[in-house]
């Protein structure tokens, strides 16, 4: 299956916020890509960009309305890290999960993610992803989408597509 992603409105995915969408299809079931999104062991291989690793022991996930994740991503050869933290705003297990995606003690002001997961067949997932809210200075669209569309890469090799 080919995990292609496809960029609806890059600029913004709301009306004067800076952020973007990103659509990918996956050939497994919901119910697997909802458990790569909320499992810490199956986060911990792919929640990075394809040159970053994130270690299991730095994965930690709270998964209710108010509940908090964790996890540091590390750069193998310089073992630079960058941690990095949000908060569950809306969970409707599988169909969509949103969360704020930002730095430890700062998930209230973060931007903000939504995740949309739906069910194509019964091998077949889309996933709608949108992040919203990100500083307005130059190439934060850029650089962020970047690493999220590197880790769909990795998502897509964890789920076998």
């Amino acid at each position: 299956m080919n995990a292609e992603s496809t960029v609806i409105d890059p600029i913004s995915a709301e009306a004067g916020e800076p952020g973007f969408t990103i659509v990918r299809e996956f050939a497994a079931p919901r119910a697997r890509v909802w458990e790569a999104w909320t499992n810490p062991d199956v986060m911990a291989r792919w929640f990075h960009p394809e040159t970053l690793v994130t270690p299991r022991e730095s994965v930690s996930v709270d998964l209710r309305v108010g509940g908090e994740y964790t996890y540091t991503m590390r750069i193998p050869d310089t073992g630079q890290e960058f941690p990095t933290a949000g908060k569950y705003l809306h969970i409707d297990e599988p169909v969509r999960l949103d969360f704020t995606w930002g730095s430890p003690g700062e998930v209230d002001d973060a931007p903000r993610v939504s995740v949309a997961l739906e069910e194509i067949d019964a091998d077949r997932t889309r996933m709608t992803f949108t992040l919203t809210g990100l500083p307005n200075d130059s190439g934060s669209d850029a650089s962020a989408y970047d690493g999220w569309s590197s880790a769909f890469n990795e998502l897509g090799a964890e789920l076998g597509s």
